[in-house]
């Protein structure tokens, strides 16, 4: 194996730890509901996956070059990326859909603010709130 394809494998595993660091760090924040941070977040994980995609185009051009050069098989730490990588995007699935959710809820809670409640489904068909509808209490008297 070339040295410079395991670098670079290296490397593209360091910056996919970094993102899926800020990815747990941006699933505190919507757990805590601190979405004041989410911007910064954003910017962050922007920055880090412009690198992450640098480099990936990088890893298409060395496996090629690999490829040609009679390689049968991946080098090892290919996997590890791989693997990374998957998770990473599940991570991230979980996060849209709770931004999502928080969307949602926000713009239920601004259209009652505004009076214009018609347009907000609280509950669904068999009378449960709906997800992002906020959290629902109930109170029994023995």
């Amino acid at each position: 194996m070339s040295q410079s394809v395991d670098s670079l494998l290296r490397l593209q595993l360091d910056k996919l730890q970094a993102f899926d660091r800020l990815l747990i760090e941006e699933h505190a924040c919507l757990l805590r509901a601190a979405t004041d941070q989410l911007p910064a977040l954003t910017e962050r994980k922007n920055s880090l996956l412009a690198e992450i995609d640098a480099l990936e185009r990088e890893r298409i051009v060395q496996f090629g070059a690999l490829t040609e050069a009679g390689a049968t098989s991946a080098p090892p730490l290919w996997s590890a990326v791989q693997t990374l990588a998957r998770s990473i995007a599940e991570a991230n699935q979980r996060n849209g859909a709770m931004i999502s959710a928080l969307m949602r809820s926000t713009e239920g809670a601004l259209q009652i603010l505004r009076g214009n409640a018609e347009g907000v489904d609280l509950y669904g068909a068999h009378g449960q709130g709906q997800p992002g509808s906020g959290p629902v209490r109930l109170q029994v008297s023995a």
